[in-house]
């Protein structure tokens, strides 16, 4: 009988026990089994020790200081499950590559840039044109509605409900479900797009909304790294050479939908404070401390937090009603 890797067996002992407990750990699973697979390529056949770690942690030079953080930090966290089940296990320290959790600020895209990226997904190689037309409109669609990209990717045929003008988000990452009202300009483009798509699948039964070539489903990851293509377009003739800061991502436009959505409440004069506690229902968020975190996002939004207390302190001043 082959003895089984014993690390592997470890990261499947974690994955199983985070997602009992109802945790969605895709990225940390993934990563972890990347860990587990440099194990087995290594010939480490015993517990996890201190130096696997770091060396799995910094495998490729071009691993960036905060990525090498990261995938240190994923591996210390289950060292710590590993330990109480293998007292032969080492946990690696972490800090050693700094802290992975800095708060970079979000990348705001103007309606231009999202044009532009919009109309550079039209050029994909794409066979029978169903990869370009999906990559195209699901940036204006996490654009318009600031929905994450994983519920994009797992939304359903039948969670777009034309009648009503709503996306039904179903698997959510805090497992609540929600309604999210469209434009009709979104609505719009949405029946042009499934239009196109059954055009180019009349026979598929793929139940999900958002297909690539050939029909099969447009995953995270697929759409993720058609993204790292096209945001190429975004740099100016002056930083060819790099971003000069964390490149820009589609959660970004989750970020910037947000952000645009607090900007026009300050500049419409309206409570705020109260309105975060809706915008956080409409986001998803298990909490609106999560939604608080983007009134510091980005320099307009501060600007326009910093203008409405100095006018709300001068009014204050003069005898008037805050």
């Amino acid at each position: 009988m082959t003895k089984k890797h014993l690390i592997t067996s470890q990261v499947e002992e974690y994955i199983a026990y985070k997602q009992g407990m109802g945790f969605q750990i895709t990225i940390e699973a993934a990563e972890l089994r990347r860990f587990a697979a440099f194990a087995r390529a290594q010939g480490h056949q015993s517990s996890l020790t201190i130096d696997l770690a770091l060396n799995w942690a910094s495998e490729k030079p071009h691993y960036t200081r905060w990525y090498r953080a990261r995938r240190l930090e994923t591996v210390h966290t289950f060292a710590k499950y590993a330990w109480a089940v293998d007292p032969n296990t080492e946990i690696p320290p972490t800090g050693v590559f700094g802290k992975c959790h800095g708060r970079t600020a979000p990348y705001i895209y103007s309606v231009d840039e999202v044009i532009m990226l919009m109309n550079q997904a039209r050029q994909l190689l794409s066979p029978d044109g169903l990869r370009a037309m999906s990559v195209m409109t699901a940036i204006g669609l996490l654009w318009a509605t600031g929905i994450r990209v994983c519920e994009l990717c797992r939304l359903f045929r039948e969670d777009v409900h034309f009648d009503t003008g709503e996306l039904h988000i179903r698997d959510t990452k805090f497992h609540k479900e929600r309604y999210i009202p469209m434009q009709v300009t979104v609505l719009e483009a949405l029946k042009t797009y499934a239009e196109f798509r059954d055009h180019r699948c009349p026979h598929s039964t793929n139940p999900h909304f958002f297909l690539s070539t050939n029909g099969v489903t447009l995953s995270q990851r697929n759409l993720e790294y058609s993204f790292s293509r096209l945001r190429l377009c975004l740099l100016s003739d002056d930083k060819k050479q790099g971003w000069g800061r964390r490149p820009p991502r589609l959660y970004d436009l989750r970020h910037t939908f947000a952000c645009n959505t607090i900007i026009r409440w300050y500049q419409e004069g309206a409570d705020v404070n109260h309105r975060l506690l809706l915008l956080s229902t409409y986001l998803g968020h298990a909490k609106p401390s999560d939604t608080y975190w983007y009134l510091t996002g980005t320099p307009e939004l501060l600007a326009q937090a910093g203008e409405r207390f100095e006018n709300l302190s001068l009014r204050s001043q003069i005898g008037g009603r805050p």
